[in-house]
C-alpha cells in the first residue's frame, strides 16, 4: 500500500495504475515481438483495448489477472472501469478493426486509455472522456492518429494531464514515430515534464492547467 496513486510505464502502450490499496490495474501488454525483453508485473486486473499483439498479450502479467477485453460497464473492487468503443483507423474499422478506450477512476483520479485510437469518436464517447485528470494518448502515428491530431485531441479533451504513448523507443521494434515529433510541436514547452518511469501522484497534486508529462518505459 502506498500513501498515493502509483502509474508506471512500462513501454508502448503498457500501463500499470497502482491504487492507494494496493489494486493493480495493467493496460495493453505486448508480447516480445515489441520488446525482446518482457517486463516481470503482476496485476489484479488488465484491460486490453484490441486483440493485436501488441495490446493483448494478457499472459505477461503474473497475478492470474481478471481480463476486460469489451465495451461496457465494470466494477473491480470497487474501481469503476467503463470501456467505450472507438475505431483503430480513420475509415470506421474498415482498415484495422475496433479499438476501445477505457476510463477509470482510481483514488478519486480519473484516468483513460486510449488504445490504438484511430479516429475521432462519436460526440457521446468524447464527452465521457473530456476534462479527465490523466488520458494515455498515442502519439506515434502510423497505426494510430498522428502527434498532429494527438495535440489537437489533447486540446480538445482538456485533461489536467496528457501521457504520451505508442511512440517508437530505443529497446522497442514497431515502425512509429519517436516523441520527438511531438514534443517539438507542443506549443508552451514549460507545461513540458519528463517523469521518468514511474510517478507518485494524489488529486490534490493535481495541476489546474493541461500538462503534458513524458514518460519512458522501463
Amino acid at each position: 500500500m502506498t500513501s498515493k496513486t502509483r502509474i508506471t510505464f512500462y513501454g508502448h502502450s503498457l500501463f500499470v495504475i497502482q491504487s492507494k490499496d494496493g489494486i493493480r490495474i495493467g493496460m495493453d501488454p505486448y508480447n516480445e515481438r515489441v520488446k525482446y525483453k518482457l517486463p516481470d508485473v503482476s496485476v489484479d486486473v488488465v484491460t486490453i483495448s484490441h486483440a493485436h499483439y501488441d495490446h493483448s498479450n494478457s499472459n505477461l502479467f503474473k497475478g492470474n489477472p481478471e481480463i476486460i477485453d469489451k465495451t461496457g460497464i465494470y466494477d473491480f473492487k470497487g474501481i469503476p472501469i467503463n470501456g467505450f468503443p472507438s475505431f483503430h483507423d480513420n475509415k470506421h474499422g474498415k482498415s484495422r478493426g475496433n479499438n476501445i478506450i477505457f476510463k477509470f477512476e482510481v483514488d478519486g483520479i480519473k484516468f483513460a486509455h486510449l488504445g490504438d485510437y484511430g479516429s475521432v469518436a462519436d460526440e457521446k464517447t468524447l464527452s465521457e472522456i473530456k476534462n479527465l485528470d490523466i488520458i494515455f494518448i498515442p502519439v506515434g502515428g502510423v497505426f494510430t492518429i498522428n502527434y498532429r491530431e494527438a495535440i489537437n485531441l489533447i486540446n480538445e479533451l482538456n485533461p489536467k494531464i496528457a501521457v504520451p504513448m505508442h511512440f517508437k523507443e530505443k529497446d522497442t521494434h514497431v515502425g512509429v514515430d519517436d516523441i520527438n515529433p511531438f514534443k517539438n510541436s507542443l506549443d508552451d514547452l514549460s507545461k513540458v515534464k519528463e517523469m521518468g518511469n514511474s510517478f507518485e501522484i494524489s488529486k490534490e497534486e493535481l495541476p489546474f492547467s493541461t500538462e503534458i508529462w513524458i514518460m519512458h518505459g522501463i
